[in-house]
């Protein structure tokens, strides 16, 4: 599964796209997150990492001690692949005193791929204080991408899209602000990406 997929899918416009290409070959971080469950968070992680460049590194990461010394001491930071974000129950379902090992990560040069369950930027950010990590630092994951599910009157065909991509940044006073670059509108072939441009030309 890759962008090009989900355009054919009906699921992201082309617009849209190109803004989960650029994170990815800038070897961004990110998170995709989603209220509900079976919402397509995983096929959306998996999609924007089909677009980075094959020399960088993907580590999927369970959380244990001897992966965090290994990869400390790796010399070619990449990808830390965390399946999910905010509770257990899987392998590689982190929560709690795990998370925050993930994010001292960050700032030795690799870049996070994961997502959790919450509906609105807010949300993200109270997710992750729960789980250790307050504001100031869960902004150094500079993109959040919203998916969202839609059904028919009759509720018997679901449709999952790229509801939303917000940028984070981090003001003078370090408190973290959320620009909305990308927005599904109900046509992909509408959708408004007015940042594309800006973000092709460094921003």
């Amino acid at each position: 599964m890759n962008l090009d997929d989900l355009i054919t899918n009906q699921s992201i416009s082309p617009d849209g796209a190109d803004v989960l290409r650029i994170i990815a070959r800038r070897q961004q971080s990110f998170l995709v997150h989603a209220l509900p469950r079976q919402a397509g968070k995983t096929t959306v992680v998996q999609a924007i990492l089909a677009e980075v460049p094959p020399n960088v590194a993907r580590h999927e990461f369970y959380g244990t001690k001897q992966e965090i010394a290994n990869l400390s001491a790796a010399p070619m930071p990449g990808y830390l692949v965390v399946a999910e974000i905010g509770h257990r129950g899987r392998p590689g379902y982190l929560a709690g005193d795990e998370v925050p090992p993930v994010f001292d990560l960050l700032s030795s040069g690799y870049s996070l791929a994961s997502s959790l369950h919450a509906d609105t930027v807010e949300q993200v950010f109270d997710v992750l204080a729960a789980n250790g990590v307050p504001p100031a630092v869960a902004a150094s994951v500079p993109y959040l991408i919203k998916v969202g599910m839609l059904k028919n009157d009759a509720g018997t065909h679901v449709r999952r899209v790229v509801d939303e991509i917000h940028e984070i940044t981090t003001s003078n006073s370090g408190e973290p602000s959320a620009t909305l670059l990308y927005s599904w509108d109900g046509e992909t072939a509408g959708a408004r990406s007015s940042w594309t441009e800006e973000l092709q030309h460094g921003h």
